[in-house]
């Protein structure tokens, strides 16, 4: 049984749901770990389990910020996990910049802690590095 359970967040094309023409896709939550989650939760091992994997397109977090954060944030908290995990985002800018913004409300408003990755040129490296 894991001892920690995660919630972990990608965008629409880890999903498998498409790419630029599927950007603009709403957050919803799967239980257990989907596309690099499965990877994830190989590497991490049996002490922990991705509980559910929340989905949101770039182009929607990006032109819905408020509404898509306040969205995921009530699908993490469903959940009460004990990690957070989003990307990683490599150098895809509007998803490293939706990492960084929905890791930080995560970690401000849930007090859950987090854990993202990007490429040292994301934008969202800049943003959020602290």
């Amino acid at each position: 049984m894991a001892i920690y359970k995660v919630i972990h967040y990608i965008n629409q094309f880890f999903a498998g749901i498409g790419g630029e023409e599927k950007a603009d896709h709403r957050p919803e939550v799967r239980d257990g770990a989907v596309g690099p989650g499965r990877g994830l939760q190989a590497a991490l091992g049996a002490d922990f389990e991705i509980a559910a994997t929340v989905i949101c397109g770039d182009n929607y977090f990006g032109e819905n910020l408020d509404q898509a954060t306040d969205t995921i944030l009530e699908m993490v908290r469903r959940y009460e996990p004990d990690v957070f995990v989003a990307g990683p985002a490599f150098n895809a800018g509007r998803y490293g910049v939706a990492c960084g913004t929905i890791c930080k409300a995560v970690e401000e408003r849930l007090g859950i802690p987090v854990l993202t990755g990007m490429y040292i040129e994301n934008p969202g490296v800049d943003m959020f590095r602290k």
